[in-house]
């Protein structure tokens, strides 16, 4: 539904398909894994710590297509400022108008997807209806039978992010824990906390075709049920 920093939508056909009628993605970002094919028909959870984050999927969540087709059209240059945007309008269209960039801005870029985004979310906006968005970090997720997506902050990349605490042993410690499917993701280097192995090869780049890096990713499956 919007660009953020490391979102998995170019890749989310290369992940293992969901198990067990429950997806939950306590890291949830952008949550391009639940919305990636028929993944959105699950139930959803979605936690993350960033709190205008999970404001913005609630706002989606209650928004109509007229609501989304009644935000504003923009164009190069243009300050997110100058219209009257209530705080979750002004941060869904300031992710798309510097899609690139790892930080919330205000003036539209000569790269905005504002455009194509506006018509996806009113496409899409139906699949979310359903799911469950609250703020909390990985330890506050519910311990049920699930596919886990845990896609956290990189430990190399991961100081894009100005939420950044996770404490990666335990991070590790917990996703064992989980009972169901578990898919968890790393980038590049720092990525020993668990058995990771190449998932594939992404231009991370922007412009920069030439600029790619490799994905891993460690998928196991445990019993659903306590002994």
């Amino acid at each position: 539904m919007f660009y953020y920093y490391g979102r998995k939508k170019q890749i989310a056909k290369h992940y293992p398909a969901p198990k067990f009628g429950t997806i939950i993605e306590p890291f949830a970002g952008s949550a391009a894994y639940s919305l990636h094919g028929n993944n959105w028909e699950n139930e959803v959870t979605l936690l993350d710590i960033n709190e205008p984050i999970v404001g913005l999927w609630n706002y989606l969540k209650a928004a109509t297509v007229s609501d989304i087709q009644g935000l504003p059209d923009v164009k190069e240059g243009d300050l997110l400022s100058s219209f009257n945007l209530c705080q979750e309008e002004r941060l869904l269209m300031s992710l798309h108008v510097r899609p690139s960039a790892v930080s919330v801005r205000n003036k539209v870029g000569r790269f905005s997807r504002w455009s194509a985004g506006k018509r996806y979310i009113c496409d899409n906006l139906h699949k979310i209806k359903h799911w469950t968005v609250a703020v909390g970090d990985y330890m506050t997720a519910h311990d049920t039978v699930a596919t886990w997506f845990i896609d956290p902050p990189y430990r190399e990349a991961g100081v894009h992010y100005t939420s950044n605490t996770v404490a990666y042993d335990d991070l590790a410690k917990w996703a064992l824990s989980r009972r169901g499917l578990v898919i968890s993701c790393e980038g590049e280097g720092h990525n020993s906390y668990l058995p990771f192995k190449p998932l594939c090869t992404v231009n991370n780049g922007g412009m920069n075709l030439a600029k790619k890096s490799t994905e891993f990713v460690c998928v196991f499956e445990t019993e659903p049920s306590r002994s």
